[in-house]
């Protein structure tokens, strides 16, 4: 029986493989390729209409840029100020993911091992005093 068996596996021919033999894209992938080309897909779209005026702040402050340019729109910059932009927002991201590796992320960490602050707790200023 089991030569049987070798027989039959032997004469068939293997199914095609259609992905292989031709350029066909299946339907969700020419989708997913035309979101990648879409407008939403761009640093100046982030920039302009994902980030807040904070991050952006942030992003400049960290590219070296001056108070000026955070009135400029992402058009408006050159290839070198795009640029130091592009390696802002790298050196952020190692700066979370040096932290997140360490789990070093949580407020409380944070705030552990703080020095005290020194609190006035004298309300004397607050109490009625009659004449």
């Amino acid at each position: 029986m089991a030569n049987a068996i070798v027989k039959s596996t032997t004469n068939t021919k293997p199914a095609p493989l259609k992905a292989v033999e031709g350029r066909h894209i299946p339907k969700g992938l020419a989708e997913i390729k035309a979101l990648m080309g879409s407008e939403r897909h761009t640093p100046e779209y982030v920039y302009t209409k994902v980030l807040s005026e904070n991050e952006r702040t942030i992003v400049c402050f960290a590219a070296g840029l001056k108070r000026h340019d955070l009135e400029k729109g992402f058009a408006n910059f050159s290839a070198d100020t795009r640029l130091k932009i592009h390696k802002a927002i790298l050196q952020l991201q190692e700066l979370v993911k040096a932290f997140s590796d360490a789990n070093a992320m949580a407020p409380a960490k944070f705030l552990q091992n703080a020095p005290r602050e020194h609190t006035n707790t004298d309300y004397s200023h607050l109490t009625v005093q009659s004449h």
